[in-house]
């Protein structure tokens, strides 16, 4: 069978303009001799919902849209859809052919229900759809491919749609890129199946999606990969029967995830100026790494042409007129503040002034420098800012300084005497006791993305990577702020979770600390099954009737102990799990399902070493 898939980027809910280019896609899919064409997931519908209000009129347009497809698509296609329910937005795919539409989940779903499906729960039953000769097999999810590799479903190709943006902390959201570190190979083996894996391109909601589209052998060769960033219509062909090698395999990537994290802040970028209306970008580089690479970076994503900056007058600017020169920006879009003896945060209020001013004037969107690891620990202090987009929002320092090296590896534009310039959070005396204010940074982003986007509590940070009193600072901290914390900017979302998303109930008085094994809940509810055990046998047959808690229907204790049985399994693999239990495949905090978490060491990730 050969398969294609259609890498394009578009705009959600821009119907007519998509379905054009849908059916433009598939006239070259026929002329190809293509069997099965794949559009992504967040092509037609992006991948959030519209609000209550609106849905009937949406509905209304995407009815349109899809039959107008149904007459003009030139090949058979798999189309994928948002289905708005009251509970939650569900996906869906339709299969196009011959002029007939064919829910893929929903048919699987009545199918499961009719036959009373018994290797599994109607809810997570997945289709199976004979096809040109294959039976192929649709994900949605880590936990729809988790479901594929746990049951014995009859496909030969499961072809997976990734909703899933790009996050730093997910390699496998990089998709083809990163089949290196992701879960795919692991997949085809387990399933004994072709896996096709469906990139989105561009920039939905404020998520990134990276494209990398790619086509994977049950064997674990790479048949195919479309690029990153970039349209393709990628053809592949594909033998259910055969067994392997492939004649021309394609040899993977050596994953780079500070690479992959700038063509994605790139792209976030330039689409959210866009999304703003604006005609370009304006910053104010005063010399510090950040503010460095955030200009850097708006002329990597918009030109050098559609960028003006600020900088300070007189030697402090220096290492700032070095960098605008280097990046090539004209005279005529520099500004020179001269803010006199102003301390240091009078200064840069002055230039956080004239950078809203130059922003009028040009019509350009202000952008901020304000990183993850700063908006979770640093103080909201009062301060002038004119920033619209904050690119670095969803990014840790550490990654910082890491895109900061990537990029000079590039081309050496940002000064050595900025590379330096970046702030260390201030965690009183409880600061452990490392090597250099980087290797610090490193630590707390550790535990800063330990608890935040793998959901792990403070005792499992703490048995893996020590210094509880560090921990317990740091998470404190992050706590302490919310109320203080500036509201969400408009950024480009780069993980699996951002500080919104985690924030606890307003007024919340109750914080967690780091406790011993002894503390934890498997050795409470061990101590309660013992003393249950004991009490039980220990207990005279004809106590039953004379206790009243039992006349009166309430759990003897052989009741409480099965319960405790429960809680306690429930706790060694479930939400309850220390860090052992989280690991299992399919746990995973955040809004990526199905990753794990990063293993021991002062600093595993999100960036390798490599």
């Amino acid at each position: 069978m050969r398969i294609a898939i259609a890498q394009m980027a578009t705009r959600a809910g821009d119907f007519e303009e998509t379905a054009r280019r849908m059916v433009d896609y598939s006239r070259r899919a026929a002329d190809a001799g293509v069997e099965l064409l794949v559009f992504p997931a967040a092509a037609l519908c992006g991948v959030a919902p519209v609000q209550r209000a609106d849905r009937e009129g949406f509905l209304l347009d995407l009815m349109e849209c899809l039959l107008t497809l149904v007459d003009e698509l030139a090949c058979p296609c798999l189309l994928p859809m948002l289905v708005d329910t009251d509970e939650a937005p569900l996906p869906e795919a339709l299969l196009i052919d011959a002029g007939e539409i064919r829910p893929v989940r929903l048919t699987a779903r009545m199918e499961a229900m009719a036959a009373h499906m018994g290797d599994g729960p109607v809810d997570q039953a997945l289709p199976e759809v004979p096809f040109h000769g294959a039976r192929l097999g649709v994900a949605f999810t880590y936990d729809d491919l988790d479901v594929y590799d746990d049951y014995d479903y009859d496909v030969d190709v499961i072809v997976f749609l990734s909703g899933y943006g790009f996050a730093v902390d997910d390699p496998s959201s990089a998709l083809g890129t990163s089949l290196t570190e992701g879960r795919f190979p692991a997949d085809a083996e387990a399933t004994g199946a072709w896996i096709v894996g469906v990139g989105s391109l561009g920039c939905y909601d404020a998520q990134v999606f990276c494209g990398s589209s790619f086509v994977l052998a049950p064997w674990g060769e790479l048949a195919a990969q479309a690029p990153s960033f970039e349209e393709d219509l990628l053809v592949c062909d594909i033998d259910p029967s055969a067994e392997g090698p492939l004649p021309d395999p394609v040899t993977p990537e050596v994953y780079d995830a500070p690479l992959m994290t700038w063509g994605a802040l790139s792209t976030g970028l330039a689409s959210l100026v866009e999304a703003t209306g604006g005609s370009g970008a304006c910053v104010a580089v005063t010399g510090t790494l950040a503010s460095a690479l955030l200009a850097v970076l708006a002329v990597d994503a918009l030109g050098p042409t559609n960028v003006s900056a600020v900088i300070v007058a007189g030697d402090a600017g220096a290492d700032a007129s070095s960098l605008v020169r280097a990046l090539r920006l004209g005279e005529k879009d520099v500004e020179v503040v001269d803010v006199g003896d102003a301390d240091t945060a009078a200064a840069r209020d002055l230039l956080e002034a004239r950078l809203a001013a130059l922003a009028r004037r040009t019509g350009r969107v202000a952008l901020g420098e304000r990183d993850k690891t700063g908006r979770a620990l640093e103080a909201g202090v009062a301060r002038v800012s004119a920033a619209r987009i904050e690119p670095f929002a969803d990014v840790y320092r550490s990654d910082l300084i890491a895109l900061v090296r990537t990029r000079n590896a590039i081309s050496p534009v940002i000064p050595q005497g900025s590379l330096a310039r970046y702030d260390v959070p201030e965690l009183g005396s409880d600061v452990p006791d490392l090597a250099s204010p980087e290797a610090l940074i490193d630590f707390v982003d550790l535990v800063l993305s330990s608890y935040l986007e793998w959901e792990l509590p403070v005792s499992d940070i703490v048995s893996e990577r020590g210094h509880a009193e560090a921990v317990a600072a740091i998470v404190g901290r992050l706590r302490d702020l919310e109320t203080a914390r500036p509201p969400r900017p408009l950024a480009p979302i780069v993980s699996s979770r951002t500080l919104e998303e985690a924030r606890s109930p307003l007024g919340l008085a109750w914080r967690d600390r780091p406790r011993d094994e002894r503390e934890r809940l498997g050795a409470r509810l061990e101590e309660l099954m013992g003393q249950g055990a004991q009490g039980e046998a220990g207990s005279d047959p004809g106590e039953a009737e004379s206790d009243p808690a039992r006349r009166h229907g309430e759990p003897g204790e052989g009741e409480i102990r099965d319960l405790m049985g429960y809680l306690r399994d429930f706790s060694l693999g479930g939400a309850f799990s220390a860090m052992g239990g989280s690991q299992q495949r399919g746990e995973s905090g955040g809004r990526h399902d199905g990753e794990v978490p990063p293993a021991s060491g002062l600093w595993n990730g999100p960036f390798s070493e490599n």
